[in-house]
């Protein structure tokens, strides 16, 4: 058969060849100036990695810190932080109105806080303070007489610390309305300021060089790699409370105390006190990791001016303890609330557990029963304590404690007995410390830095914080952690006297084994949209839950 030429619109084969050579030259000349842009005078060798098992596990722990760093809104980075795990953190939990007897040496270590005995000199007004303190007098003494000469209600409020605790918060609010209303036309921040009552503050965060346990001994002994590191200090997760009956916030911070470069703030005595935290008498439970400040994050007076504490825990400590231990007990309870109240407002400004801070953060706080009175400044200079942060750290955070003052002797008929013009002073002096403007106070956070700026769809923006709310509201899950009993390890575990019983449970070797400990937050199964519900019908489940883009599909 005769040999036909193949034509293309009116092109013959020939052309297409021609026009291949063409590109198959250019392809190599491409090619040939791109091996030569490759080579350099000075040799680049890629990063030689330590591919050992400690050097990778590490990476991976920096990865995910920078990750969380790099987030853009609050929002994310709380719901980064619990991802890693489903059921919560086994976290030790450390709350201001339940000091231990041994505990304070530890707070301090889990803080890194060392204590001065004193405020400050020359960090309040005294001056003005003192003048207006002496037109305040009357005014005070009538609100003792009401609080403290006799009873305000005929309700039984239960125990005698309730009773105590409910007529210190009534005495501390009406403290704060008879200052807020007198001092408000020369301090132009508390015109605007934001009183919460009883807010809910918790901190959350990692605490490194604590001694192993004999549980965690035992496994590294059995494991055949961690055999030589056998007694290496391990990492823990620490839950802190705060509950104070008072909290007036603005819209500036206050400034710092000292530089941070100061040596109080660089190479002051912190106690370095490792030991499990079950041997200072703190306990442990399973917890979402949790940071709330008092307030929703989107706040515009998002600053705490000055935090209100009671003191009725006092009683109870020293009827077990000994009245000479309630000192060392005031101090772990302001340690605890200082640093938890700190670390919550740093949170909010983009720093917390795995981000440390760029500049100090200062907070103001008086702890009183109406006639006893403590103040405190607390100057927050690191933030990030996992790992080796713990001890050696360049930084150190400063709590300044006053010693005991009473505002009046005594209640009689007569009259308020013996008022402290000082106490009142110190209070007001604190009230009228003014905050500053901070340049890029938040420089790990978006300019938008909360989810409602986010560029999601709206429902997905809802869902998600629907999501976080529920893990920081504290409620327990539908379906708790799983757990082996007694009678498990005893015939299962330990003893295999059921052979033929189906291998179900998590410590069961079987075909879907799942260790719980391991469980992420975005590992479920898909939520199943309804036909009525569906935007797109061809989109049957929900997409999962992921902290970079709100929610993705797999």
């Amino acid at each position: 058969m005769a040999a036909t030429r193949l034509v293309w619109k009116g092109r013959t084969s020939s052309t297409f060849l021609r026009v291949s050579y063409l590109s198959r030259d250019l392809a190599r000349r491409n090619h040939n100036a791109a091996s030569l842009s490759e080579y350099t005078d000075v040799p680049e060798y890629p990063e030689i990695l330590d591919e050992n098992r400690e050097a990778r596990k590490r990476r991976k722990t920096e990865a995910w810190h920078q990750k969380i760093t790099g987030l853009p809104t609050l929002e994310q980075k709380l719901m980064e932080l619990n991802m890693p795990k489903y059921y919560g953190y086994w976290s030790c939990r450390l709350h201001d109105a339940k000091p231990t007897l041994q505990g304070t040496p530890f707070t301090r270590y889990a803080t890194r806080t060392h204590v001065v005995e004193g405020l400050p000199e020359g960090y309040h007004e005294k001056e003005a303070a003192g003048a207006l303190a002496k037109e305040l007098k009357d005014s005070v003494e009538e609100l003792i007489l009401l609080n403290f000469q006799s009873t305000l209600s005929r309700r039984n409020f239960g125990l005698g610390r309730a009773i105590e605790k409910r007529q210190t918060q009534n005495f501390l609010l009406g403290l704060h309305k008879i200052l807020a209303s007198s001092l408000a036309p020369s301090a132009e921040h508390l015109k605007d300021a934001v009183v919460d009552i009883r807010p809910r503050v918790e901190a959350f965060w990692f605490l490194g060089g604590l001694q192993p346990d004999n549980l965690l001994k035992k496994k590294r002994r059995n494991f055949k790699y961690m055999k030589d590191k056998e007694h290496d200090p391990m990492e823990r997760s620490i839950q802190a409370e705060s509950s104070p009956c008072l909290c007036v916030r603005t819209s500036l911070g206050l400034p710092e105390v000292v530089s941070r470069e100061d040596s109080l703030a660089t190479s002051a005595p912190v106690p370095v006190e490792n030991l499990d935290p079950r041997a200072y008498g703190f306990k442990f439970k399973h917890k979402h990791a949790t940071i709330v400040t008092g307030f929703w994050p989107g706040e515009k007076k998002e600053h705490s001016q000055l935090w209100l504490h009671s003191r009725e825990f006092e009683e109870k400590f020293g009827l077990e303890f000994g009245l000479h231990n309630v000192h060392n007990a005031l101090i772990q309870k302001m340690i605890i609330s200082s640093f938890s109240q700190a670390f919550a407002h740093a949170t909010y400004q983009g720093f917390g557990p795995v981000t440390e801070l760029t500049y100090p953060i200062v907070h103001q706080s008086a702890i009183s029963d109406g006639q006893k009175w403590n103040f405190s400044l607390y100057q927050m200079n690191t933030c990030v304590l996992h790992s080796e942060n713990a001890t050696e750290n360049p930084y150190n955070n400063i709590l300044w404690l006053s010693p005991e003052q009473n505002l009046f002797e005594a209640v009689e008929e007569s009259g308020v007995k013996g008022l402290n013009e000082e106490v009142l002073t110190s209070l007001i002096a604190m009230y009228l410390k003014k905050g500053i403007i901070r340049e890029n106070a938040s420089p790990y956070l978006a300019p938008y830095k909360y989810l409602a700026g986010h560029n999601a769809p709206e429902e997905y923006r809802e869902e998600f914080q629907n999501y976080l709310r529920d893990l920081l509201s504290g409620r327990p899950r539908k379906l708790l952690k799983p757990e082996m009993y007694l009678w498990e390890k005893i015939y299962k575990k330990d003893n295999n006297t059921r052979p033929y019983e189906s291998p179900r449970r998590f410590f069961e070797d079987h075909f879907n084994q799942m260790n719980p400990e391991k469980r992420r937050l975005d590992e479920y199964s898909p939520i199943y949209i309804p036909k009525a519900c569906r935007k797109d019908k061809k989109q049957k489940h929900k997409p999962r839950l992921d902290s970079e883009n709100l929610y993705k599909y797999d």
